[in-house]
């Protein structure tokens, strides 16, 4: 069972978790359970007919390597080789450092792992995630939530998806002062395909398919 796998892994790499799959705010206190594993059944079932040999994962801002971890067990249950690259300024929270636990266990469970430490405001953001891929098929923004920093992600990275890009933290609709990812994304003239919320005006994950 892959969602029994990614909570095995992050137990055993970070701390304690147990399968709920229920709207309680979970893996120390990065996502709803209920919404990230129906996020990653909104992955499968969008390759379940093309069953690609390769997959590559790019994302904007990760805590801890959650989705890098379960990007890695989905690959290996489906046999799949993948290529993980993330963008994250690790100097910006100290207690994040824990990422690199999960870019370990990743090598050492098949899956290429890239790190890129850097703000993504840097001018040199799309220039250095470009220089491991110019086109990811998976990409998933959760950097910044204040409206500036998802408008700014969104510019850079929205156009590297060739398959789908996934958004965290939708919830708020309107924007407040420390989140404003629903209203980047539609001053963005993206329309979500999905939107996956479950505990009101808090977190929640978009979908948009490219193709």
């Amino acid at each position: 069972m892959f969602e029994q796998k990614v909570v095995e892994a992050y137990s055993n790499v970070h701390s304690l978790v147990s399968y709920t799959n229920d709207e309680a705010i979970s893996f120390d206190g990065s996502q709803i359970q209920k919404e990230f594993f129906e996020a990653w059944k909104e992955i499968e079932s969008f390759y379940s007919k093309t069953k690609p040999k390769q997959l590559s994962f790019l994302e904007v801002g990760a805590w801890k390597g959650l989705w890098g971890l379960a990007f890695c067990e989905f690959c290996k249950v489906h046999d799949i080789e993948g290529l993980y690259t993330t963008i994250t300024m690790i100097d910006h929270d100290p207690n994040n450092r824990p990422l690199f636990k999960s870019l370990d266990y990743m090598g050492d469970n098949g899956c290429v792992s890239n790190l890129i430490d850097m703000n993504t405001f840097d001018e040199r953001a799309l220039e250095e995630v470009r220089k491991i891929g110019d086109k990811f098929n998976i990409v998933f923004i959760d950097a910044g939530h204040k409206y500036h920093e998802a408008k700014n992600d969104i510019d850079k990275f929205f156009d590297l998806a060739e398959d789908l890009v996934l958004f965290h933290d939708i919830r708020p609709i309107e924007p407040d002062n420390s989140c404003g990812v629903y209203q980047a994304i539609l001053d963005s003239n993206i329309v979500l395909d999905r939107e996956i919320c479950y505990n009101g005006n808090i977190m929640g994950i978009g979908v948009k398919y490219i193709k």
